[in-house]
């Protein structure tokens, strides 16, 4: 029984021992802290001016400047390609919509029900049609020459923007310095310091 005590005062003392030495507040050899300049990035010259606006002003005044301007040029033919067809589409209903306004004219002022195999009804509704779609295609091409400003713009905004898929955690011991906002001492002793850990989740 007298050995059991002893045994478990032994054991006792040995946790408090080992608590208070785990507990205890690690003082700094010097009361002078410097503070240390973290290091800054150095960004790439290339994209160091890059400006979102220029890259929209640059598509405004021509299109497919912008995405030169931002390195895109994959999408050059693509601007183009949309302009192009879009743009044509537009000419090509507006020759046709003159063609048959031309002969719709000719038949009223003559009092013709039809001319060449087609009647008057018919020229009226090809004349609409080409009106109505050559009026379509110019709002489709003004509406492509926004949409390429836009996206020069957007692109120069996530020049420098990481979309990469590296996704890490990790856990660091870190030195904790007591605040004095979390301390029932007005001014807590800036020397006194406890371990702790740092959870970081980089994504």
């Amino acid at each position: 029984m007298v050995k059991t005590r002893n045994n478990i005062r032994t054991h006792t003392a040995i946790l408090f021992f080992f608590m208070a030495f785990i507990c205890l507040p690690i003082y700094a050899q010097e009361q002078n802290f410097k503070v240390v300049q973290a290091d800054t990035v150095v960004i790439d010259s290339i994209w160091k001016d890059h400006s979102p606006r220029k890259a929209a002003m640059y598509s405004a005044v021509l299109p497919g400047l912008g995405q030169i301007y931002n390195k895109k040029y994959w999408k050059l033919p693509l601007v183009y390609a949309g302009l192009g067809g879009f743009g044509y589409a537009a000419f090509w209903n507006s020759q046709e919509y003159k063609f048959y306004f031309d002969i719709y004219k000719y038949m009223i002022e003559n009092d013709l029900s039809e001319y060449e195999g087609v009647t008057l009804s018919e020229v009226e509704w090809y004349k609409n049609s080409h009106l109505r779609y050559k009026n379509l295609m110019i709002i489709v091409t003004i509406g492509f020459y926004v949409i390429q400003v836009i996206d020069a713009n957007v692109d120069a905004h996530l020049i420098d923007y990481d979309i990469s898929d590296d996704i890490s955690f990790t856990v660091d011991p870190v030195m904790l310095t007591p605040s004095i906002f979390n301390s029932s001492s007005p001014l807590p002793d800036p020397r006194i310091s406890s371990f702790g850990l740092r959870c970081c989740l980089n994504f």
